[in-house]
């Protein structure tokens, strides 16, 4: 049974400070016995992980640049040994943690797919098997015979996860390597990724998308400085996770039921939130129905202040349903001296039946995100008809005869 176990593992490096800064340093330096002490300082990279998946699992790594995501990736993928601590990893592993990482520069594409393979200990019979499939969905057939040295750091990205994902893991490690791919091709990799979640594939992603890692996984790490802050449900460590940048804990706004999270105040305060609707109460609404979320705002400054909200409905597990911004709609919303109500309204809303909630965002006029509601509102889709899934969608059954 494949499964991944990081027992109070700790990483240390030695950073080294002997680079000379003129020639002539340098010179020196090569004289025997005349070379400076190196001067050398400890550096933990990671400090005391521990983690437990079982197979079937999905983990979703957060943090900033250079706080230990990748270097647990290296130790869980045996390209790295760990200072302190024991991992255990069973089952058949197949990591994309490096551009490049794995391939020759000098060999071909197609050279470089038979090497993979064969340091993951698949027969070349079966990755010829699945040689076309690999080349499909890398969308590179014309540069499969151009040595790898050649290929543009997307490409490699393509070339890395197609052979990465093709050749039946049972434990998945991706690093944020497919940042460098376009936003297609990226869509194309989380789609893939989702399908093998669903065949029971083990995943440990890192990523930099937080709505990827709340949608598509099981559980999520937050590791900060080589330090776990945070391990538990995604939506509950990507929002701590959010409000470590933000600078500050969150506070109970009292109203929503959820948490508001901000930084630098702005002159605007939202003192009411609340669904309206055209069918049942604002609780319960059939599946349909019209729809608006009001919220009332209140400007207590002498000057009307410029700014943009944000509104996601999610199931109450993370899945995003929608969402909307007027900052990439382009619209600005103007809030001037006093108090008024701003409504994003839909016109029939056809979701299933079930809870939903609404996060709510308030940005500058630059985009800088100062408060946040996880959730603002919350309200249940009562659906009249049998269907079942996520939308109740109008449908008519036809049958004709030939």
């Amino acid at each position: 049974m494949a499964h991944v176990i990081v027992d109070h593992v700790w990483k240390q490096f030695q950073l080294r400070h002997d680079r000379a800064d003129s020639v002539g340093n340098l010179l020196w330096q090569m004289v025997p016995r005349r070379r400076p002490r190196t001067e050398v300082r400890p550096f933990w990279a990671l400090r005391d992980i521990n983690l437990v998946m079982d197979q079937g699992l999905s983990f979703g790594i957060i943090g900033q640049n250079g706080s230990g995501k990748s270097t647990l990736l290296k130790i869980l993928s045996r390209t790295m040994l760990p200072t302190r601590g024991a991992i255990d990893v069973s089952g058949r592993v197949s990591a994309l943690i490096e551009l490049g990482a794995g391939f020759h520069p000098d060999f071909t594409g197609r050279e470089n797919v038979f090497l993979n393979a064969s340091i993951l200990g698949i027969r070349r019979r079966e990755i010829e098997a699945k040689m076309e499939g690999i080349i499909d969905f890398a969308e590179i057939p014309d540069f499969m015979d151009t040595p790898v040295k050649y290929y543009s750091s997307g490409m490699q990205a393509r070339l890395g996860f197609s052979v990465a994902t093709a050749v039946d893991p049972e434990i998945l490690i991706v690093d944020e390597v497919l940042a460098v791919g376009d936003e297609a091709f990226q869509q194309k990799c989380m789609d893939r990724i989702f399908r093998m979640k669903r065949e029971g594939v083990s995943i440990l992603l890192v990523s930099h998308s937080l709505d990827s890692i709340e949608r598509l996984m099981d559980r999520a790490i937050w590791i900060n400085q080589g330090v776990m802050r945070a391990e538990g449900v995604p939506r509950d460590v990507v929002l701590a996770y959010r409000e470590s940048l933000l600078g500050q804990s969150a506070i109970d706004d009292g109203d929503g039921g959820g948490k508001a999270v901000t930084r630098e105040r702005a002159p605007v305060e939202m003192v009411e939130a609340g669904i309206e609707s055209s069918g049942s109460g604002h609780e319960r609404i059939a599946a349909g129905s019209r729809l608006s979320i009001a919220t009332r705002w209140n400007n207590a400054s002498a000057m009307t202040w410029t700014g943009h909200l944000e509104l996601t409905i999610r199931r109450p597990d993370g899945l995003e349903i929608l969402g909307v911004s007027s900052l990439r709609e382009g619209k600005p919303l103007r809030f001037p001296p006093g108090t008024q109500t701003i409504r994003l309204s839909i016109a029939e809303l056809w979701l299933g039946s079930g809870r939903y909630e609404v996060d709510g965002a308030l940005l500058n006029e630059e985009g800088r995100r100062l408060q946040l509601w996880q959730p603002l509102v919350a309200f249940q889709i009562q659906s009249l008809g049998h269907t079942a899934g996520l939308l109740a969608l109008p449908h008519t059954w036809n049958a004709e005869a030939p």
